[in-house]
């Protein structure tokens, strides 16, 4: 009896059974309220910025061979404007910090369409690398937003792993680091190479040099010692 009672309750909830109808009734509203959601969650895949970073993507220009040259050439005069638009006043801020003359954008991205539009090869097999290599000189503020765009990450998953990370380092029982030392420590943790292929020469090195009280002269030798008696 007892089974049973625990059986029909979850969590303090009394769980009752229900006739099919109720049934799928509820599983169509929460299939309706998971799509409401997802659509909401993702909605910038269609409109704003996320969806104004394809103007990186070699893939969404329009190539050269689809068109009359006339209306070709008013397709990519007019092409990938309200993107830039959208990119260039979302980032206005970290640009203009940064030493980028915002208002030279427009201009550039003009300009550097028609530059891609004469090279030889294909602008499928195009890259931003090259681009910055061939065009940094003549178009340098555009191409400071194309590289912003590129640093977004794919997934949240390496700052995911970052936030582990500190929980691992900053415990109950070192809870008072300051931000300083908990940056360097993270710093070590996250970008410091494997154990096998760490060489600690350097940093001891480092650590004897730049010590403020003497360490001993010797250290060094008495360390090649004890490995060649091992």
């Amino acid at each position: 009896m007892m089974k049973a009672i625990m059986a029909n309750r979850y969590e303090g909830i009394s769980l009752t059974r229900g006739d099919s109808l109720t049934l799928v009734t509820s599983q169509d509203k929460m299939l309706d309220r998971l799509v409401e959601s997802m659509t909401d969650r993702f909605q910038d895949t269609s409109v704003g910025v996320l969806c104004s970073t394809k103007l990186v993507s070699f893939t969404n220009w329009p190539e050269s061979g689809d068109a009359a040259a006339g209306y070709f050439m008013f397709c990519i005069t007019d092409f990938g404007d309200t993107e830039l638009e959208t990119l260039v006043d979302h980032f206005k801020p970290v640009l203009e910090t940064s030493g980028i003359h915002v208002e030279r954008i427009p201009d550039q991205w003009t300009v550097l369409k028609v530059l891609m539009y004469q090279e030889p090869q294909s602008l499928q097999k195009m890259s931003w690398f090259r681009v910055n290599r061939s065009h940094q000189h003549s178009c340098p503020d555009i191409l400071a937003l194309v590289d912003l765009v590129l640093s977004f990450p794919a997934s949240t998953a390496e700052c995911e792993s970052g936030f582990n990370t500190m929980k691992q380092v900053k415990t109950d029982w070192r809870s008072n680091l300051k931000s300083d030392m908990l940056s360097d420590l993270l710093m070590v943790q996250l970008s410091s190479p494997e154990i096998r292929e760490y060489d600690p020469i350097k940093a001891v090195m480092l650590w004897h040099q730049d010590s403020v009280r003497s360490r001993r002269s010797d250290f060094m030798d008495h360390a090649k010692r004890v490995t060649a008696v091992e």
